[in-house]
């Protein structure tokens, strides 16, 4: 696996996936790690809405989780 673009290109990451799943319902204080549980597909289709737009880098929903948090 490489990690080298072209040096003259800006790397694209993703944007906010907290905003994009408000929009699909997650209530404020929901938590978003969770989804990656219960409904992967919903993560899976944000993520491929960023990489239809252009992005080159999406990052895992994880947010703020740690062991503590978790459990």
């Amino acid at each position: 696996m490489t990690f080298r673009t072209d040096e003259k290109r800006a790397v694209i990451f993703d944007g906010a996936m907290g905003t994009m799943l408000q929009k699909r319902g997650l209530k404020s204080g929901g938590i978003p790690e969770l989804l990656n549980l219960t409904d992967p597909e919903l993560i899976r289709s944000i993520h491929e809405e960023y990489l239809d737009a252009g992005c080159d880098v999406v990052s895992a929903n994880t947010f703020g989780t740690n062991r503590f948090k978790a459990e």
